[in-house]
């Protein structure tokens, strides 16, 4: 089963990534291999979401409930979609005035195995750029709220 894990220093608060990582509505302007994403439920400490990813040129839906304990943690799991399995954590711990530690760690696998095949080495490069990726957009928005 397809894995990456990942822990980096980052010069902004664990609250603004902790953010930036919550606001699921904005993923398809910064991640290019999202299409689309919405909030479905939300309650206290949990909610789930529905994103729209490309892969292969095709626009596959799947579904989360993301669990999490603000700005500490982010727990996600598959409810349904082209998965048979996804499970992913980030951890923010604040480690300075203005700084904090991301984990993030994630597993997954295709249902289909054609579908894994083509597919598992494009999500497995996007997993791989996945903090790169929400660091560079905290920065972004850390630098427009400065």
């Amino acid at each position: 089963m397809p894995s990456f894990e990942e822990t980096r220093v980052l010069p902004c608060s664990a609250r603004h990534v902790y953010d930036v990582v919550m606001d699921i509505e904005a993923y398809p302007a910064f991640l290019p291999w999202l299409h689309d994403a919405r909030i479905l439920t939300r309650k206290d400490g949990e909610l789930t979401a529905e994103l729209v990813a490309e892969f292969a040129g095709i626009h596959h839906a799947f579904q989360t409930v993301d669990r999490y304990l603000a700005p500490k943690l982010i727990e996600v799991r598959l409810l349904e979609g082209p998965f048979r399995y996804l499970d992913s954590l980030w951890t923010f711990e604040e480690i300075g005035e203005h700084s904090c530690r991301v984990h993030f760690s994630i597993e997954f696998e295709f249902k289909n195995a054609v579908l894994s095949l083509v597919a598992s080495p494009i999500f497995s490069s996007a997993c791989r750029s996945m903090v790169h990726v929400f660091e560079e957009r905290a920065m972004k928005l850390y630098e427009k709220a400065s």
